[in-house]
């Protein structure tokens, strides 16, 4: 299963996992700044995470034509839409559909797309996205995007749009929960033991789903909203003195 980060709708590889806890690094920060100001910050997103970089980067195409008829500008549309999915494929693009599944558009359910109102009676359009592994950087992934779909052809008055927004994507996100929970228990069991021996930790919400957000131009967090909190041990059941 291929999903869609349907987050920050600008930007969004093949890049290893860390194995260590993924707070959001910021780096050097003005003081006269506040956390809330940095770029994909997120209020609700706990500190400990899996950070990688996405598996891919999608960017919106839309197919419109303005022909009078409308089963010629349907037919128009259509013909656009064949020789893209075959420019794409020869190409190593996929053409995909989905608002937070991708799936991926073929010869077999081309038409199950919808041609929606383009503004005017007499204009029809498709929405759809093309679908790009995120191998280099994302500035390198979106101007290969920005070049195939420049390069695709029109037919008759059905002209090949897009404006240029990105998102990233990553595959199966459920598949890292394993990590993401080994990752929240190495941290839990880390800040425990700062306080000393006399100290434990309790987790609550690791039963809860993987999510996903963007953490930079390339890179996806996934985590799951646990919360731990930090007590004395008990003896004898009694609290450590």
């Amino acid at each position: 299963m291929r999903m869609l980060l349907g987050i920050v709708p600008l930007l969004v590889g093949f890049g290893a996992s860390s194995a260590t806890a993924q707070p959001a690094g910021l780096g050097e920060v003005l003081v006269s700044a506040s956390r809330n100001d940095a770029r994909f910050w997120q209020k609700d997103r706990p500190v400990v995470g899996l950070r990688r970089q996405a598996d891919g980067m999608v960017m919106n195409l839309t197919i419109v034509s303005d022909t009078r008829d409308a089963a010629t500008r349907r037919s128009e549309i259509d013909a656009a839409l064949l020789a893209a999915i075959d420019r794409a494929a020869a190409s190593g693009f996929q053409l995909v559909t989905g608002s937070v599944q991708l799936e991926p558009v073929t010869k077999a359910n081309y038409r199950s797309l919808p041609q929606l109102p383009a503004g005017r009676v007499d204009t029809s359009k498709v929405e759809l996205m093309v679908r790009g592994k995120l191998e280099e950087s994302s500035r390198a992934t979106q101007d290969k995007l920005n070049a195939f779909i420049a390069s695709l052809k029109g037919n008759g008055r059905a002209t090949v749009e897009t404006s240029a927004v990105t998102s990233l994507s990553v595959d199966n996100p459920d598949q890292y929960r394993e990590k993401i929970l080994a990752l929240v228990a190495q941290d839990a069991r880390t800040t425990a033991g700062i306080f000393g021996p006399d100290f434990t930790f309790s987790v609550t919400g690791v039963d809860g789903q993987v999510i996903w957000t963007q953490a930079s131009p390339s890179d996806v967090f996934l985590y799951i909203p646990y919360r731990y909190a930090i007590t004395p041990r008990q003896f004898d059941g009694r609290t450590a003195p």
